[in-house]
């Protein structure tokens, strides 16, 4: 027989609602059992509590647990089926801003620093009786004739002093600023026009000049401009011409000499809306110079300062100076002059240089008197010289002169040079046949470099205690960037310059160049072929030239002979500003 309470028989037959001794008294009953309807009345009561509080609560539970299981079910179904990511371009795209104008700025004219002394014989005072300055603009149209506006004021020393402005060509209004490239003039025509004007002693204090030059089209408008100085007595005797170049956080200023009988100012202006905080770094020919005050120089919007080179690096025969800046962009440049005891012996404005581990330096001449000049002939002797900076590590370096005809052997000790880490060098180059040269410098290593040409100033008339009547003056050429698409040059226009446009590139090239005449009429272009390692020059009769080339390797300089002496200046095509900022979009 079957035991009749064993568990798998048992039949428990009371309602949730019966109490205990209401129920069914089965020995079959367990723990287990009485647990499991002490937990299925909580839920009721619970339930009860809630309906009393409101069926939007229970609502709430409900789909809370709904959710939870939504949820759940969600998550296993992508883990089954997880979608395919979007096709997206995660590539940096550029962003379109509205074309701002650009910024440039013209070095100063030379001038003796504070505590020069007057007076004395006109021929040997520091005053000349004929210097003269001026700043030379030049602008091409878009195909509509729109020549940018352009404006320049004159910065300040003092920074509480408000820079007034000057208009030079008419502001365009916004639409033909910002809107498409025109193709044609309204009635159809294409025009192309040009603007050339020479401005008359700028700024009497011969200051640096900040120039403004607005965009056209959504583009930077084609411009350029120069600082030029002439004299033919005094301490400051010679010709100086200078690019106006753009501003930027960080310049190298290879060339500087500290020794007796030369004068150096390096100059830093900020043409931008906001402050900026300059830094010095001066290097030698034995490495970096500890420099005291060349750190932490607060330049308001507008401000200009200068100090001696000598005091940040005396007794130098070859100084480099990095200028860095932070907050607004700088420009910088050294004037420098020498003397040979009372007879000038050059002055010239040493402008930025490019940086890299191969240079070019467009445009050096060597004078047919050169190797005289070297020798003294009655002044202390100075030779055309190349000076090359490492900005950092050990560099070795070749050098390599390009002529009309190719490449030209340089002497055994002037082809390769060593440099120390943050070291400057020399490398004396009077002993290069007579001509005009560009030079490159190929190191395996980040260099910066100058060249400094030399001539007999022909207005150098001053006499020195031995009767020598001959005066020297320098033209310095820093290295620099190729030029690229449309670029202008604004060429010298006083004391009767002849200007020699140099070109120089490693590969074959072709390059268009259109003249155009001090009234703003641009002549017929033409075409200069440019052979692989070479320099070529172009001398037409013009006051500016409209250069344009596709090749990237094309360097440009301007080399200048004048009734007050020689000088040079690098060629820049202008910097895009405001066309774009690289966006990277991803997830």
């Amino acid at each position: 027989m079957t035991d009749e309470n064993t568990p798998d028989e048992t039949t428990d037959e009371h309602t949730p609602d019966e109490t205990p001794d209401q129920t069914s008294s089965h020995s079959g009953s367990t723990a287990a059992d009485k647990g499991s309807t002490a937990r299925a009345r909580r839920r009721e009561a619970a339930l009860r509590r809630l309906d009393k509080k409101g069926p939007s609560k229970r609502a709430a539970v409900v789909f809370g647990l709904g959710a939870v299981a939504a949820v759940a079910a969600i998550t296993a179904a992508g883990s089954l089926w997880a979608p395919d990511a979007p096709d997206m371009n995660t590539a940096a795209q550029a962003a379109q801003l509205p074309a701002t104008p650009t910024y440039s700025v013209c070095p100063g004219m030379p001038m003796l620093p504070e505590g020069s002394e007057d007076g004395g014989d006109l021929d040997f005072s520091p005053d000349s009786s004929d210097a003269v300055s001026a700043l030379a603009v030049a602008a091409t149209s878009d195909l509509a004739g729109n020549i940018p506006g352009i404006s320049y004021y004159a910065t300040e020393t003092d920074p509480a002093e408000q820079p007034s402005t000057t208009q030079i060509t008419e502001s365009l209004d916004e639409e033909t600023q910002q809107g498409p490239p025109a193709t044609a003039a309204t009635d159809g025509t294409v025009a192309n026009n040009a603007h050339y004007e020479v401005i008359s002693d700028p700024d009497e204090s011969g200051l640096p000049i900040a120039l403004a030059t607005e965009p056209v089209g959504g583009s930077p408008g084609t411009a350029a401009a120069s600082a030029q100085y002439a004299a033919t007595d005094g301490d400051l005797a010679g010709m100086s011409v200078a690019a106006c170049g753009s501003a930027a956080h960080q310049h190298w200023l290879p060339g500087a000499t500290t020794t007796t009988g030369t004068t150096s100012v390096v100059t830093v202006s900020n043409p931008s809306a906001t402050n900026s905080t300059v830094n010095l770094t001066v290097y030698g020919e034995d490495g970096p110079i500890d420099a005291s005050g060349a750190s932490g120089i607060v330049l308001a919007p507008g401000q200009t300062q200068s100090m001696l080179v000598a005091g940040l690096a005396p007794g130098e025969n070859s100084v480099a100076v990095q200028v860095s800046s932070s907050g607004g962009p700088v420009s910088a440049d050294i004037q420098q002059h020498r003397l040979d005891g009372i007879v000038p012996a050059g002055v010239d404005t040493l402008q930025a240089a490019t940086t890299g581990s191969n240079v070019v330096i467009p445009g050096l001449t060597i004078d047919d008197d050169a190797a005289d000049i070297a020798d003294g002939s009655g002044l202390d002797g100075q030779s055309p010289t190349l000076h090359v900076a490492s900005t950092g590590s050990a560099a070795s370096a070749t050098i390599t002169l390009r002529g009309p005809d190719g490449a030209v052997d340089l002497p055994t000790e002037a082809s390769a040079i060593e440099l120390a880490p943050g070291a400057t060098t020399t490398v004396d180059l009077s002993g290069v046949e007579p001509g005009t040269y560009s030079v490159e410098i190929d190191a395996d290593a980040t260099v910066a470099a100058s060249a400094t040409s030399l001539a007999y100033n022909p207005a150098g008339d001053n006499e020195d205690a031995t009767g020598n009547t001959s005066a020297i003056d320098t033209a310095y050429m820093p290295s620099t960037a190729p030029i690229r698409g449309e670029t202008m040059v604004a060429l010298p226009s006083v004391a009767e310059p002849e200007s020699q446009l140099v070109l120089t590139s490693s590969e074959d090239a072709t390059v268009t160049i259109t003249p155009v005449d001090a009234e703003g009429q641009m002549g017929e272009e033409f075409t200069q072929e440019i052979a692989a390692d070479s320099a070529v020059t172009v001398d037409e009769e013009a006051s500016a030239y409209l250069v344009e080339t596709g090749s990237n390797a094309v360097h440009a300089g301007v080399m200048v002979d004048s009734s007050a002496g020689i000088s040079a200046m690098p060629v820049n095509t202008v910097s895009e500003t405001g066309s774009g900022l690289p966006v990277r979009l991803g997830y």
